[in-house]
């Protein structure tokens, strides 16, 4: 009896052995490989500490455009950005909440200047695409696709843009990078 208890348990820890290694080389298939985007202002006025003066939003006086972005490493097969601004600090304008908006780039594109958006308007420029409205709606701010920072005082601004690759046949993109960058913090100057 013992002899046949001693052979299970051989036979078990053999068993566990063997599949380890393709119990995680199918894990390693199923996640990407996500590339961390290189991000940095294309701007002077930018340094990622206070909001330049006029980029806050039209009911405090600015113009409200966001800043061009320069992203490197892009991921070979990425042909769109996808960025996402929020507020930190407010939770209703966090995680996007300053606007979604897409950008298409070429295919292959290792760097590049995403160009500026104007704040609380729906007419972007070529190559951008709406994908979610500001939070200002909520606060009867006027409407657009992106908002500039706005009213917290010290709240801290930031940008994710992720690298994906978008089928045509409209399917959920695939993400390939992803970076953040910190615009700095909104100070009544």
């Amino acid at each position: 009896m013992k002899t046949w208890i001693f052979i299970c348990a051989l036979c078990l820890l053999t068993f566990s052995l063997i599949s380890i290694p393709f119990v995680n080389a199918e894990q390693d298939l199923l996640e990407p490989n996500i590339v961390d985007l290189n991000l940095s202002f294309a701007d002077a006025e930018w340094d990622g500490k206070i909001i330049p003066k006029g980029q806050q939003c039209k009911e405090y006086g600015g113009d409200g455009a966001s800043p061009r972005i320069r992203v490197k490493k892009i991921p070979s097969g990425a042909n769109k950005l996808i960025l996402e601004f929020s507020d930190a600090n407010y939770y209703p304008c966090d995680n996007g909440g300053h606007g979604i908006i897409s950008y298409q780039i070429t295919k292959g594109a290792a760097e590049i200047v995403v160009p500026s958006i104007p704040g609380q308007t729906f007419d972007l420029p070529d190559g951008f695409t709406l994908i979610k409205e500001h939070c200002g709606v909520n606060l009867r701010m006027q409407r657009g696709a992106y908002i500039g920072p706005c009213p917290g005082l010290w709240n801290q601004y930031y940008v994710v843009i992720k690298a994906v690759y978008k089928s045509p046949d409209n399917s959920k993109p695939e993400l390939l990078g992803i970076g953040r960058l910190n615009m700095g913090t909104y100070s009544h100057r």
